[in-house]
Formats: C-alpha cells, structure tokens, sequence
C-alpha cells in the first residue's frame, strides 16, 4: 500500500489531469488541481535538499 501525504499528487494523476485537460480543455480540471502539483513539486525539491 502507498502511503501519500495530503495535498500530494501522484505522476499517474498528474499524466491523467494532462490527458484530460489535452482531451477536452472545456471540461478540465486541471486548473484547479495547479496547487496540488505545485505542493508536490515543492515538497521533492525539499526533500532532495535535506
């Protein structure tokens, strides 16, 4: 089982979203899911400092 923090996003979400938002721009939710990957990102680049 894998355990995620809240807030995360995982690549295969993120790949989907992207999917998605390509597939049918007018129905994406892409947008809105901008801070979950930012979060994310944010929260690699912390840990590859450590």
């Amino acid at each position: 089982q894998i355990v995620r923090m809240p807030g995360l996003i995982r690549v295969s979400e993120f790949v989907e979203e992207t999917r998605e938002d390509y597939n049918s721009p007018t129905t994406s939710t892409f947008v809105s899911r901008m801070p979950q990957c930012r979060q994310t990102i944010a929260s690699l680049e912390e840990a590859e400092i450590k």
